[in-house]
């Protein structure tokens, strides 16, 4: 069987990352193309994973639809070499288009709800929509709801295993309190319109947050001069060894905060975007929501003052972990039954 997968965003490359290692185990011939979003191409370089590229991530609306046209012509004409019997991909806008022009099976893995626009470019034209049973729109007939989420197909303990020796090897202490700060760079198409932490409160935030743990910086975009003294400077595939032991995770996007609930590890997620599996990580206790930078700070001082938080954090991860499902498991079992193998 020829599967094509699609990488849009670097969380796709851990998302996909095992389930490729077993087709190929399997026998089954996986090509993989990407698009240079953030350290995307890093991750896949740095997991050894080939790969063919075919677009950068488009700026604004305009530079969106430019890149959704060409994209699609540059995948339709690799897909025609390649011959794909399934194509696969989070979002899933390019290989529902490509796919349907070659009248093959495509599988979207989809778990944000606002995304209007993309779904109504995207879901008529593919084949099954696969989405965490969190959630919060009613499905559609063409579409599954699995008990679980994204993270969960490369944190779940089966599949990711932290190192303290990785941590300590770059220069941190895993035994003493840090917390991990993401900044992303609102480019991407649904993160149009939305906000997260206010600019003019960022370096006073960083500041105070520092008075109760050491601060490690990752962003998206570039850090303003102030700010670079934070920088996290850690080959970025290692970055969940650090999520893991920190003592709280701070981030203005929902995928790391995500992370670092899956792997124990308390968030606060300060994004106006509401999304299914936020609202559930919030109903477990182990993350909270919020668009006010001041309740921001509060949250989280409250988080890394007290000493049984992580404690508190780990009963509720277990918690969640046995409710839900290896993820990897269930993308290899859903792609081979589409196309009947």
């Amino acid at each position: 069987m020829n599967i094509l997968i699609d990488i849009i965003h670097p969380a796709h490359v851990h998302f996909f990352r095992h389930a490729i290692a077993e087709f190929q185990k399997r026998g089954h011939q996986v090509a993989v193309t990407a698009r240079e979003k953030d350290v995307a191409i890093s991750l896949l370089e740095n997991f050894g994973i080939p790969y063919t590229l075919l677009s950068k991530v488009g700026r604004g609306r305009a530079g969106l639809l430019r890149e959704l046209i060409v994209r699609d012509w540059r995948l339709w004409r690799f897909c025609k070499k390649f011959r794909p019997d399934v194509l696969t991909g989070i979002s899933g806008i390019f290989v529902a288009h490509v796919g349907w022009l070659l009248g093959k099976p495509s599988v979207v893995w989809d778990d944000t709800e606002h995304q209007k626009q993309a779904h109504a470019i995207t879901w008529p034209l593919a084949t099954m929509i696969q989405s965490p049973d969190c959630y919060s729109k009613s499905p559609i007939k063409k579409q599954v709801l699995y008990p679980g989420c994204h993270e969960l197909a490369y944190l779940h303990p089966k599949q990711f295993q932290p190192d303290a020796q990785v941590v300590r090897s770059f220069g941190i202490d895993p035994e003493k309190k840090y917390c991990v700060i993401r900044l992303v760079s609102w480019g991407a198409h649904h993160d149009v319109g939305q906000y997260g932490l206010a600019d003019s409160k960022k370096l006073q935030f960083v500041k105070d947050i520092a008075r109760y743990a050491k601060v490690y910086i990752t962003s998206e975009g570039e850090l303003p001069s102030e700010l670079e003294p934070y920088r996290l400077n850690i080959p970025v595939h290692h970055i969940h060894h650090v999520l893991a032991f920190a003592s709280l995770c701070v981030a203005e996007g929902s995928t790391v905060a995500s992370e670092a609930n899956m792997l124990g590890t308390p968030a606060v997620y300060i994004n106006s975007l509401k999304l299914g599996y936020i609202d559930m990580l919030e109903d477990y206790g182990m993350l909270n929501q919020t668009t006010d930078t001041n309740r921001a700070l509060d949250v989280s001082i409250d988080w890394l003052k007290n000493d049984n938080a992580i404690e508190r954090c780990k009963i509720k991860q277990n918690k969640f972990l046995n409710d839900k499902i290896n993820v990897t498991d269930y993308i290899i079992d859903t792609v081979e039954r589409i196309v009947g193998n």
